[in-house]
């Protein structure tokens, strides 16, 4: 019903914008759910360098990612393609890309005010 995301409703994107590019740049290899937790856990460190989520809370989402047997580290793919990849998300509006994000686990914020530098230096944390 809210194809453009623009409603309540889009806090259930949360982990889907970087989800969908690893799931694009995986030659969509990875699943779906699996992009999506692993989409999760960047935003949780995005939200965690922005000032939102303390590492207890990044940590925390990140161990019970693991403990449902889903990944949560970005494979070994190339920075850029991530980016590029996530410039075709219908969350990109007027060139900026739109996340979700904690403030704490379970309250969640829609921003597009995300440095593209960031963004690439979550992407690279291993």
């Amino acid at each position: 019903e809210d194809e453009l995301d623009l409603g309540l409703r889009n806090i259930l994107n949360y982990g889907h914008t970087i989800g969908h590019a690893v799931e694009s740049v995986s030659d969509f290899k990875i699943k779906h759910g699996e992009a999506v937790a692993i989409g999760m856990v960047a935003a949780a460190r995005i939200s965690r360098r922005l000032g939102m989520l303390d590492e207890t809370g990044v940590k925390r989402l990140q161990k019970l990612i693991i403990r449902a047997g889903l990944p949560a580290e970005i494979p070994d793919f190339k920075v850029e393609d991530v980016m590029q990849a996530m410039q075709h998300d219908k969350k990109v509006r007027e060139g900026k890309t739109r996340f979700v994000l904690l403030q704490s686990i379970g309250n969640a914020v829609v921003t597009d005010d995300v440095a593209p530098p960031l963004i690439k230096e979550v992407l690279a944390e291993k």
